[in-house]
C-alpha cells in the first residue's frame, strides 16, 4: 500500500514536472503566433516593422538589416510633421501592430465607455500619427543606403520592456479599472520598471534610385585669400577673406557665420580674428552662406568642412537636387599683427540629382534593395 501511494506521488510530480515546462512554450508559441499575424497588414503596406517596442520615429536615420536605425552625423535635427491618420483600415492594422508588439492604450476605462457609446472603435482610439519630414530634401541621402522617411506612431499607447522574458507579448494584461497594465510575473523580476507613452508600430524606407541617379563634380580647385573662383555651371560665386577685431574692442565677430566645427562655434565670442570662404548664388532667390575657420586663437582639427548648402525637389521631374560642398585648409598662418602670413586651401563642389523609390519589407529581409 505504501509502494502503491509513493508511486502515484511520484507519477503526480513528474506530471507536473513535464507538464509545467510544456504548458509555457504553449504560451509563447501562441505569443508569438499573434505577434507574425499583428504583422502582416503593415508588411503588406509597405512598412517595416519593428521587432521590439520603441517609441522614436528615427525619421532621417539610416537603416541596418541587422541592426535597424543607425545614428549618423546627417541624420539629426531633420524637420518633421505629424499627420493624423483618417484611414480606418490603417487604422486597424496599426492597433492590431501595438497588440502585437505588448502595447496597451494609456486611457482608462470611462474614456474607452465615453468614445465607445458614440460610436468610436478602439482603433480610433489609439491615436494614430502619420510622421513625416517636412522636407524629403532634408535627409541625407546616400547611394545604397536605405532612410527612414515615415513612421506610424499609436500615440494613445504605452510601451514596457521586459528584461529576461524570451518574448514579452501576452504576457501583460490590463487592469479592468485603471487601463493601466501588469506583469504576470507577481514580483517584477523580468522588468526593467521603464515604460513610456507612445509606440512606433511600422516604418517606411526609401533609397535612391541608382538607375535616375546623376552626379558632376568641379575637381578639386585650389583656394586662395582674396581671389574669387567663378563656378559658372553651379551658379555659384566663391571667395575667401579674412576678418578681424581689435582685441579688447569689447565686441565679436558677426554671429552669422556658420562655423566650420562645434568647438569653433562655442568659442566664436572670443574669436578674433577667422578665415571665411563667402559662397554666393547667381539665383537671387537662394540665400548665401558664409563658411567660418578659426584663425586666432587657433582650434585644432578645424580646418576641415563638408555639408550640404543646397536641397530641395524638382516638382516638375519629381527629383532631388542637392549640391554638397567641401572645403580643406591646409595651410593658414597669421603674423603677431594678425596679417596674414600664409594661406592656401583646396574646394570642392557635387552637384547630385536623383529620384528615390520605397524599399519593400520583403527586400528588407531578403537582403535586396
Amino acid at each position: 500500500m505504501v509502494f502503491r501511494r509513493g508511486f502515484g506521488v511520484f507519477i503526480g510530480a513528474l506530471f507536473l514536472a513535464v507538464s509545467v515546462p510544456f504548458g509555457c512554450t504553449g504560451a509563447q508559441v501562441k505569443s508569438k503566433e499573434a505577434y507574425k499575424k499583428g504583422l502582416e497588414p503593415l508588411t503588406e503596406e509597405g512598412y517595416v516593422t519593428p521587432t521590439k517596442p520603441v517609441d522614436r520615429h528615427y525619421i532621417g536615420y539610416a537603416w541596418s538589416r541587422q541592426f535597424g536605425p543607425v545614428e549618423t552625423s546627417g541624420g539629426q535635427d531633420i524637420r518633421v510633421r505629424k499627420d493624423r491618420s483618417l484611414d480606418s483600415m490603417l487604422e486597424e492594422n496599426a492597433y492590431k501592430r501595438g497588440i502585437a508588439l505588448g502595447g496597451e492604450t494609456i486611457l482608462g476605462q470611462f474614456d474607452l465607455l465615453k468614445a465607445g457609446s458614440k460610436g468610436a472603435s478602439q482603433s480610433q482610439l489609439s491615436g494614430l500619427e502619420i510622421i513625416k519630414p517636412v522636407s524629403l530634401g532634408d535627409i541625407p541621402f546616400e547611394p545604397e543606403v536605405m532612410y527612414v522617411t515615415e513612421a506610424l506612431r499609436l500615440n494613445n499607447f504605452r510601451i514596457r520592456e521586459e528584461k529576461q522574458n524570451e518574448f514579452a507579448v501576452g504576457f501583460l494584461s490590463t487592469d479592468p479599472v485603471g487601463g493601466g497594465g501588469y506583469s504576470a510575473d507577481p514580483a517584477g523580476k523580468g522588468r526593467f520598471a521603464t515604460e513610456g507613452n507612445g509606440l512606433v508600430v511600422g516604418y517606411r524606407l526609401h533609397t535612391v534610385d541608382m538607375a535616375s541617379y546623376q552626379k558632376r563634380e568641379s575637381g578639386s580647385l585650389p583656394l586662395e585669400l582674396d581671389k574669387g573662383i567663378d563656378l559658372a555651371e553651379a551658379g555659384l560665386y566663391i571667395k575667401p577673406t579674412l576678418v578681424r577685431i581689435d582685441p579688447g574692442a569689447g565686441n565679436s565677430l558677426p554671429r552669422n557665420f556658420l562655423w566650420a566645427c562645434p568647438r569653433a562655434d562655442a568659442m566664436s565670442r572670443d574669436m578674433i580674428a577667422a578665415w571665411l570662404v563667402d559662397i554666393r548664388s547667381t539665383d537671387p532667390s537662394r540665400k548665401s552662406l558664409t563658411i567660418a575657420f578659426p584663425a586666432y586663437p587657433r582650434v585644432d582639427d578645424c580646418q576641415y568642412y563638408s555639408g550640404t548648402i543646397q536641397s530641395g525637389i524638382d516638382p516638375l521631374t519629381d527629383r532631388l537636387i542637392r549640391q554638397r560642398i567641401q572645403v580643406t585648409i591646409l595651410d593658414a598662418e597669421l603674423t603677431d599683427g594678425l596679417e596674414m602670413r600664409s594661406f592656401f586651401g583646396r574646394i570642392s563642389l557635387v552637384d547630385e540629382s536623383f529620384k528615390i523609390k520605397v524599399v519593400q519589407p520583403v527586400e528588407v529581409e531578403n537582403g535586396s534593395s
